[in-house]
């Protein structure tokens, strides 16, 4: 007997991703705009810049919403200039307490 619903399978398993933006998207209000991404696709996790000019992005969600957030990192706002998102998975999930913050 099966006792969990349908919409727990495995296309909603919480998946956790670093990624990595370059181009310009330092003090251009990039973070902030991934911030708002994230909170209006309820995805968790952190946005900090990097000191090599990057913003590194701790992400966590369905696999589904974070294809759909990788898509709106490219975009940016209109002051940013994304050159490159690269995502690699993380094999260890973080907590990151049902919020996104932007640190650093």
């Amino acid at each position: 007997m099966d006792i969990n619903p349908p919409y727990f399978g495995e296309s909603m398993a919480k998946q956790c991703l670093k990624i990595t933006v370059s181009g310009d998207v330092q003090s251009v209000g990039y973070r902030a705009y991934v911030k708002k991404q994230a909170e209006k696709l309820l995805i968790e996790g952190t946005a900090q810049n990097a000191e090599g000019g990057e913003v590194i992005i701790f992400a966590c969600s369905s696999t589904e919403t974070l294809d759909s957030f990788i898509d709106v990192l490219y975009k940016g706002p209109k002051e940013a200039n994304v050159a490159n998102v690269e995502a690699e998975p993380l094999l260890q999930q973080k907590d990151f307490r049902g919020v996104f913050r932007v640190i650093g």
